[in-house]
Formats: C-alpha cells, structure tokens, sequence
C-alpha cells in the first residue's frame, strides 16, 4: 500500500498562495442528518441533508503586506465569497494531484494572534462554503 507525506503543498486563498506559510491543512465535508423514520420504522431511517465543505489551514502569521494577516482579515470583513484551493503537492493537478476547492468559501472567525512565549505565531482560517457548489475536487 503507497502512502504519501505531506511536504510540498498548495494553498491558494483568493488568488493569493500561502503556501510558504502554511503548515498544517484539514479538508473535508459532512452532510446534516435528517430523520425521516415513518411510524412503524424499528430503526431511525436517516437522509442526507445539506453539506458543509471546510478547509482549515494552520499558518505562521506574518502581518507584511499581501501576506496571511492581510489576506485574511480582509476575507474576514467582507461578505463577498472567493475561491481556496489546496493541493497534496504544488504541481499542476491531475488524478494523482486534485484540487480540493471550495469555489464559493467565507472566512466565519477570526483569531490573528495565537502562540506561547518564545514560539511562533500561529492562525488558524477555517474556510467554510457559501455557495451552493460545495466543495469539488478537479483534477484538471
């Protein structure tokens, strides 16, 4: 069985790579559950209900102009949604490098400044869909 280590990443938050700053990435998906159990059922018979797409990105912070503060705190301020897109490696994508894009995404919190004594500071954006596409997963 192959197994694959993350070292090479691409993050793209609205048009801006942060891929030299980001160092931690989680992308996935859930669907409400919605009951629809009829009297009579013996068992909960349940439906999927609307999806909710997120990416979280973990980044060192970095407040220079174009960078993660900027970028971020302006998705954080506006209502409008705008593309991200992560990929397991910073080639183009392809069946063995899809994009996992969420085309339509709002940044919902906002914490810029986060770390202990002496280390790093760390932000965490959770990108989460707005739109009705969800999330897609092009491979071209």
């Amino acid at each position: 069985m192959a197994t694959f280590t993350l070292v090479d990443c691409l993050v793209i938050v609205n048009s801006v790579t942060l891929s030299d700053h980001a160092f931690g990435l989680d992308v996935g998906g859930d669907y409400e559950e919605v009951e629809a159990t009829p009297f009579g059922s013996t068992a909960k018979l349940l439906r999927k209900g609307l999806p909710t797409a997120q990416i979280e990105i973990k980044f060192y912070q970095d407040y220079a102009a174009g960078s993660v503060y900027a970028t971020c705190l302006s998705l954080f301020q506006t209502t409008t949604p705008f593309q991200v897109e992560v990929r397991p490696t910073s080639a183009g994508r392809a069946p063995t490098n899809p994009g996992h894009v969420i085309a339509q995404a709002l940044l919902f919190s906002f914490h810029p400044l986060s770390g202990d004594i002496g280390g790093m500071s760390v932000y965490t954006a959770t990108f989460k869909n707005a739109g009705n596409a969800g999330m897609t997963f092009p491979t071209a």
